[in-house]
């Protein structure tokens, strides 16, 4: 075996191998041709107890999980899938491999099964391949109905399966020879010895088949068995093992009896040839493939000899079968979590371990849907900032605000809201952290934080905010879920991303629901969208419905929020943080560091010169923890008494002139390294990766020793910390960051002329294309400053491109065969989300036109490029350049004879060149869906056609309309652009601006001629966009200018369905009361009251109950009301809808009957009471049958 490598990355195993004993586990490990210690970063869940091994078989990582000792059956593997694909969601597909007992049929030759021999699952017709045997159901006439067939092995395999049947007809199977290998490998393994018969073939002596009706004979083996009981066959001449193709039969119970063998045989069908008992547990959990080698017959007989060899037999096959699984379709499998099926099982009984293994795969489902909601909202993590302030805070600090009067009124509710605000540096982030602990340590409020963020340009803006308090507030209630879920299936299942005034709106909604919260927010002042975030803090002041919610501030006392947040939260509510409790903490905290830290601790200082340094340093800070925290880490780096007496004696007055000293101590030969790190940190959109910063220091950009060399990779990662002493600092988030030590040191370096943008954009320009440069390969494990080097050269050289030098080096970077190819393979601008893009898409005139670098363009373009070639997201080079609003690059593409109404895009790969299709129909969608009105003028004027179809949007007008570009829509319509032009996902420009709330522009267009009741679109018409919303003042309008109340058609199939599926009871009753018919029939619910019962809005069910809804009416996606209550599991609408006489028995819909709809969903307690309520246990199908 080779030496224990280590992966970098969990998601490199995509193979799972599961063994349910010890013994499978030692033959599958002896199979591994390389085994590996656990991937970096693997992180169990929480639910997970299985042990793995890690390893390598061909071009397979492979992991191999075994399942509970000493616990088997269908439940306990359902647990081990679970749990492995809730620690391991990379998981593509799966192996099942073991023993099992063999059906033998001496008498066909075809199914001549002997001990020792493979069997794999193979599917068959409808049968996947696994049959649940203890699921037989019995049906009046003695006849038996099969309900226990599971899931289909994935295609990856099945390919593989196909390819290796073939080759065998040609060839000997490599399972011998894999036999041989182990043995030779693993020597241990062939010996015997009475208690270890070994894993070597057992001998045809040992393999005896008995007739079904002769038992065994009490003994450790069958020598005194009846010899007259014995099938005489064939002898074999091999041991080399055959291989069988058929259905597997398994279940929790252990066949051991031949009667009852052949008794469930003779229920399940002739093609059933093994019994085992795992694979029932895992065909539904995950998608996989079962494999057993024979070591009895499923009866009475002892033949436990043979279960190690049976073992290796299984595990030999599933080697060299994974030698027919090519590894890129395995890659381009989905995720197993992503393909979970629920587990198909008959309902008599109401089964413990059908619900138990329901239960667990609904958790993994949860956690896959928490996933995707994460990955669609990019929610910033508050608690990285928090978890740093903690590090830094002293015991006892902040105790004093604990014990104000003024916060221990807002912590009981009579204070609703706080702003404490303070100078730079003064220690508000750790107070923050003291507050959020000890409100903690309560459970009766519902608690949010937020902390703005400098260093990081996701946690500087009001968006980034709200997408983390939804996220919190998603994982903290049924209620905030089911909100988030609605938005995000509004939102195309997070294939678009939501505007900010619709998390604004989520979010209050979320925080409605709730019995009472508090929300922390921290750093004010580090907000880069202050204007916005002062209107979003006086909405929640002034919600009544949010008068819950309590608000708890911190920031600088700047002019904005002095002049706004007084008229907020009151004047009582503003504190000012105290001084002196402020310096007394801080001269406990000098204090500690003096007698804590090691840098103090081991010198021989005098006890006269520590309280020196404490009384200087503690007395001195004037309020600022910053300033004692970088005197205090100056102190403790020199290096003799004579040096501490000097520094105390000229101790900087404030930070700035503590700032100056720090970049003029720093030693001559780090100081151009160090100020071009710090240039990074400065103007880095996110935080630095450690390893990042390193690779920076790595790159040297002067002319005469330009180049990245491997060999100045810093030996130790706190060695980074001596180019930039006290300015910068290590954060241990996902990876470890470097940030600037504080928002202070920002300021202080944004004023001085080496850091301003104008120089320090050539300096970063440069480090990263002579860096991506010097690679030589696009390997981000070796270079891991590669990737981000490659995402955001662009942005800091379109910066920079005044400078003649950083123009030319853009020029070559581009033209340089070698160069562009590293980076489009490394990130490729139109496709960031792309972690590994490939080869590019595009010429290089549409990159350049897509980031807006003039110098490229102008070259390719003098060179000859194509300015009409197709390729990329956005098709050509004009679109791109007008989707990222580059006036100029526009100007020349025009001028160089760009086809101006040129369609196409990534949206349309394989269409015409010509046809009306593609993200954007043309540059003038994509200029006017970005709202970039000049480009549109300059577009319009150029001739571009205002009416041209195409494109996801259908019109300019209507991509307008949707992102609410009131100016543009203005500009459009006076230019000629068709008011009612169909076509795109909102069929039209009104229905485009109803679904996103843009009242001004509703009106615009109405005024413009729009037809009020034209059908098309996703919603059918706007006024079921504008329901499907929750825009109550719209619905109104639209209603009062006459749009049709009852008009059908759309994803919902009216405007009640979509009010009521949304939950807006408000908009449910303005539509009943103005004529909407409750029992009108359609869309993907078939009634509004389907709808309501789904989404569990029990006051909306009532309500249309008292309008005439009939509670029993057919249709949509679950039939009927009781249904979807029951698949969602929503308690007391069941009730409800039973007490007002809906038929519990009733059929139809994607589950057949309420009562199976609710074990599909999970729910024990609903079961019974439907039960008690008459449902018939009897009246089930398969799920989705006809």
């Amino acid at each position: 075996m080779a030496s224990r490598s280590c992966l970098d990355n969990p998601d490199s195993y995509v193979v799972a191998w599961i063994a349910a004993l010890p013994i499978e586990r030692a033959a599958a490990e002896a199979m591994l041709d390389e085994e590996h210690a656990a991937p970096t970063g693997f992180t169990r869940h929480r639910t997970d107890a299985n042990v793995y091994t890690w390893g390598r078989v061909g071009e397979h990582n492979i992991v191999i999980a075994s399942l509970a000792a000493g616990v088997y059956g269908t439940t306990s593997a359902a647990t081990t899938a679970s749990s492995l694909l809730a620690s391991l969601p990379s998981i593509r597909v799966g192996l099942l491999v073991g023993i099992g007992g063999g059906i033998a049929r001496p008498d066909d030759d075809d199914c001549d099964i002997r001990l020792g021999d493979i069997v794999v699952s193979q599917p068959d017709g409808a049968m996947g391949g696994v049959c649940q045997y203890d699921l037989i159901k019995a049906r009046s006439g003695d006849r038996r109905e099969r309900k226990g067939f599971l899931g289909r092995p994935p295609t990856v395999l099945l390919n593989a399966l196909a390819s290796i049947q073939a080759d065998h007809e040609r060839k000997e199977s490599k399972v011998p020879c894999f036999l041989q290998q182990m043995l030779e490998k693993n020597p241990k393994m062939g010996k015997r010895s009475k208690r270890n018969p070994g894993y070597a073939h057992q001998g045809f002596e040992n393999d005896r088949l008995f007739k079904t009706s002769s038992g065994h004979v009490t003994g450790p083996d069958c020598r005194r068995c009846d010899a007259a009981g014995e099938v005489q066959r064939d002898p074999r001449d091999s041991a080399d093992p055959e291989i069988h193709y058929g259905t597997i039969a398994s279940g929790n119970t252990l066949v051991k009896d031949a009667a009852a063998r052949d008794r469930i045989v003779a229920d399940v069908g002739e093609d059933c040839i093994c019994f085992e008992m795992e694979a029932a547990g895992l065909m539904n959990h995950f998608p996989c493939l079962v494999i057993r080698g024979i070591c009895d017959y499923a009866d009475s007989h002892k033949n436990d000899r043979w279960q190690r060899y049976a073992s290796a037999t299984a595990a030999a096959y599933a080697k060299e079968l994974l030698a027919y699984v090519p590894a890129a379709e395995v890659q381009e499998t989905k995720r197993a979590l992503e393909v979970l099926q629920l587990v198909q099982q008959q309902i008599d009984g109401v089964q413990r371990t059908t619900l138990a293994t329901k239960a667990a795969a609904d958790s993994i489902r949860s956690d896959l849907r928490t996933d995707k909601i994460k990955r669609w909202l990019r929610p910033p993590d508050p608690s990285t900032n928090a978890n740093h302030a903690r590090k830094l805070r002293h015991e006892g600090t902040g105790a004093w605000l604990l014990e104000n009067p003024v916060f221990q009124e807002w912590h009981l509710g009579s204070r609703r809201h706080l702003w404490l605000n303070g100078l730079a540096g003064c220690g508000k982030t750790v107070l923050s952290t003291t507050v959020l602990d000890h409100l903690a340590k309560g459970n009766d409020r519902l608690i949010l934080s937020f902390f703005f963020d400098f260093s990081d340009t996701t946690k500087q803006t009001l968006d980034g905010m709200l997408r983390s308090l939804a996220f919190q507030l998603y994982q903290g209630g049924a209620a905030s879920t089911s909100l988030l879920d609605a938005s995000f299936q509004a939102h195309q299942d997070g294939r678009d991303q939501p505007a900010t005034k619709t998390l604004e709106d989520l979010v209050c909604k979320m925080l409605a629901v709730q019995k009472k919260g508090s929300i922390v927010l921290d750093a004010l002042d580090e907000s880069t969208t202050r204007g916005e975030l002062l209107r979003w803090i006086e909405d929640v002041v002034s919600r009544p419905e949010l008068r819950h919610v309590q608000l708890i501030c911190t920031g600088r006392p700047e002019l904005e929020f002095m002049r706004e947040i007084p008229s907020l939260m009151g004047e009582d509510n503003c504190v000012t943080l105290d001084k002196d409790s402020v310096n007394a903490d801080i001269r406990s905290y000098v204090a500690a560091q003096l007698s804590q830290r090691h840098d103090f601790r081991d010198k021989p200082l005098s006890q006269d010169l520590l309280e020196r340094i404490r009384k200087k340093v503690g007395d001195g800070a004037d309020g600022m923890f910053r300033w004692a925290f970088c005197q205090l880490d100056s102190l403790a780096r020199c290096r003799h008494e004579a040096a501490i007496e000097e520094a105390l004696a000229s101790l900087p007055r404030n930070l700035e002139d503590t700032y100056r000293r720090m970049i003029e101590c720093i030693p001559t030969e780090l100081k151009t390294d160090a100020i071009r790190l710090l240039q990074f940190l400065v103007h880095s959109q996110r935080p630095l990766k450690l390893a990042e910063a390193k690779e920076v220091i790595a790159t040297q950009i002067q002319n005469e020793s330009r180049g990245f060399d491997i060999k100045r990779r810093l030996f130790c990662d706190t060695d980074i910390l001596d180019y930039c002493p006290g300015l910068v600092m290590v954060v241990h988030a996902a990876d470890k960051e470097l940030h600037l030590a504080h928002f202070s040191v920002k300021e202080y370096l944004i004023r001085e002329n080496q850091f301003k943008i104008a120089t320090a954009s050539i300096s970063i320009t440069r480090t990263c294309l002579t860096y991506l440069t010097d690679i030589h390969k696009e390997t981000k494990q070796e270079f891991p400053m590669a990737r981000y080097a490659a995402e955001v050269w662009t942005g800091y050289a379109v910066l920079a491109q005044a400078s003649e030098d950083i123009a030319r080096a853009t020029v070559r970077f581009l033209e340089e065969e070698a160069t562009f190819q590293r980076w489009a393979r490394l990130y490729q601008p139109d496709m960031g989300w792309e972690r590994n893009p490939g080869p590019p898409r595009s010429s290089r005139l549409y990159y350049a036109c897509f980031v807006g670098l003039v110098a490229p363009v102008r070259d390719l373009i003098g060179k000859g490029a194509d300015v009409n070639a197709q390729g990329g997201v956005y098709g050509n080079a004009l679109q791109a350049a007008a989707y990222g609003g580059h006036q100029e690059i526009i100007t020349l593409l025009l001028d160089k004879g760009a086809d101006i109404n040129a369609q196409g895009g990534h949206f349309a790969e394989g269409a015409k060149v010509n046809a009306q299709v593609g993200r954007y129909g043309s540059a003038l969608h994509a200029a006017a869906e970005r709202g970039h009105k000049e480009i549109t003028r300059l577009l319009l004027d150029k001739g571009a056609d205002i009416n041209a179809q195409g494109g996801r949007y259908g019109s300019a007008l209507q991509a307008a309309a949707y992102k609410g570009h009131q100016e543009i829509s203005i500009l459009l319509l006076a230019e000629g652009a068709e008011v009612n032009a169909q076509g795109g996902h909102f069929g039209n420009a009104l229905q485009a601006a109803a679904c996103e709330g843009h009242q001004e522009i509703i009106t615009l267009l109405l005024a413009g001629g729009a037809d009020i009741n034209v059908q098309g679109g996703a919603y059918g018409s706007a006024l079921q966009a504008a329901a499907y919303g929750g825009y109550q003042e719209i619905v109104t309008l639209l209603l009062d200018k006459g749009a049709d109340i009852n008009a059908q058609g759309g994803h919902f199939g009216n405007a009640l369905q979509a009010a009521a599926y949304r939950g807006y009871q408000e908009i449910s009753t303005l539509l009943l009361a103005e004529g909407a018919e409750v029992n009108v029939q359609g869309g993907a619910y078939g009634s509004a009251l389907q709808a309501a019962a789904h989404g569990g809005y029990q006051e909306i069910v009532t309500l249309l109950l008292d309008k005439g809804a009939d509670i029993n009416a057919q249709g949509g996606h679950f039939g009927n009301a009781l249904q979807a209550a029951a698949y969602r599991g929503h308690q007391e609408i069941i009730i409800l809808l039973l007490d007002k006489g809906a038929e519990v028995n009733a059929q139809g819909g994607i589950y057949g009957s309420t009562l199976q709809a609710a074990v599909y969903g999970g729910h024990q307690e609903i079961i019974i009471l439907l039960l008690d309520k008459g449902a018939d246990v009897n009246a089930v199908r398969l799920y989705n049958s006809k």
